[in-house]
């Protein structure tokens, strides 16, 4: 679970520090930054993973993904989390800044070259600190990497270094579905977990199928869909080695035989709840996972089963849940803890808690939390503006 992110210098994020639950929500106006913090951290887990970050847009152009202030700030990230088995924390820390071409060093193109900083702790143990090109702690192992490049993922026989790595890249899921969702399936055996648009889901649902060590995983899902849709009986790969498609069995009233239809010719919404139950339930959990707007698309009367669902991923080992939302009914279902919001001030996003005075009125009974988008917008804590303004 991570339990604190700070990011500095990402698009109109010049420096936030967010407190994470097992369930996070992100409220706030359009255009406040909600999407840009989902985003950097899909960037920073994605940065982990790719052998060639230096030619990624970090590389190419780190102007365009840098805070809007128009200055050559450093790009940096810093998150703190926990793992099931260990008792302390990790903290880990990565820094991008634009080098100087005259000096040479750094990475990118020669005109635009960037270094880095990195450090992984566990509690108050340094796994290892490298910095503009150099190992100020070096970890314990006689096969050390050159300190000149994104080194978490390199430490095969070091576990502390091994889990740290694989919780913030595979352990990390963030998804975003259109409505064209679980209408074109790719078996890929070779992604962990489902893709942020879901485009493996057919790998995904068999990774389900086949782990009859825990059926109730395929009934709780059945079970949600049937609070959606009465008349669903199963839903099914078409081919448990070789799947193309999905199966969804009807049984319709006055009907004794079941009627099968391809999942693509369900509804939109349908399919929405569908994916977003295929990304809760996948095996093996993820860590923590992303929603973007989890009610678009998604019938009324199925809002408060997604929320269910959301609640209680956490609970069930499931995995940590952030996600962002508009909506008024499905921001009723959660408590104000859970709400963290988001408000642009002079260019720059802020993020913090709910206001004590609106916690208050919702607490006594005087406001619905759904009410905070609507007749009273969420504000951030005074506490939190006062410590800003100092």
């Amino acid at each position: 679970m991570i339990h604190r992110y700070r990011v500095k210098n990402y698009k109109s994020l010049e420096d936030v520090i967010v407190e994470m639950s097992p369930v996070t929500l992100l409220v706030g106006r359009s255009g406040s930054g909600k999407s840009n913090f989902l985003d950097s951290i899909r960037l920073f887990s994605d940065l982990l993973l790719s052998p060639n970050w230096r030619n990624s847009v970090v590389g190419k152009s780190f102007s365009s993904i840098c805070h809007t202030n128009g200055k050559d700030l450093p790009l940096r990230f810093e998150i703190d989390f926990s793992i099931l088995g260990i008792d302390q924390r990790f903290s880990f820390a990565l820094e991008l800044s634009k080098g100087d071409p005259r000096k040479g060093g750094g990475f990118g193109n020669r005109s635009n070259p960037i270094q880095l900083e990195e450090l992984l702790k566990l509690g108050d143990k340094i796994l290892f600190h490298q910095k503009a090109g150099e190992w100020l702690s070096k970890p314990p192992t006689n096969q050390l990497p050159h300190a000149d490049n994104i080194a978490l993922g390199s430490f095969p026989s070091i576990p502390e270094i091994v889990i740290a790595f694989t919780a913030l890249t595979s352990g990390i899921g963030c998804h975003h579905f259109s409505d064209t969702v679980l209408t074109n399936g790719k078996f890929n055996s070779e992604l962990a977990g489902l893709s942020s648009n879901a485009s493996n889901y057919l790998g995904v649902l068999q990774d389900i199928t086949k782990n009859l060590q825990d059926l109730n995983v395929r009934r709780s899902m059945v079970a949600t869909l049937q609070r959606i849709n009465p008349t669903v009986t199963s839903i099914e790969l078409d081919s448990i080695q070789n799947p193309s498609t999905v199966i969804v069995g009807h049984r319709f009233a006055n009907e004794s035989d079941i009627v099968t239809l391809n999942l693509a010719q369900e509804s939109a919404g349908f399919r929405r709840c569908y994916a977003y139950l295929l990304a809760l339930y996948q095996r093996p959990p993820k860590q923590t996972l992303l929603f973007e707007h989890p009610e678009d698309g998604i019938h009324p009367g199925a809002m408060s089963l997604l929320a269910e669902e959301l609640q209680a991923a956490p609970d069930e080992g499931r995995g940590q849940v952030i996600f962002t939302t508009h909506n008024p009914m499905l921001l009723d279902r959660f408590s104000t803890e859970h709400i963290r919001v988001v408000e642009l001030v002079n260019g720059s996003t802020l993020i913090g808690p709910l206001s004590s005075e609106q916690r208050e009125s919702i607490d006594e009974k005087l406001l619905d939390t759904g009410e905070l988008l609507t007749t009273d917008p969420a504000r951030r804590n005074v506490a939190a503006r006062e410590q800003e303004a100092r």
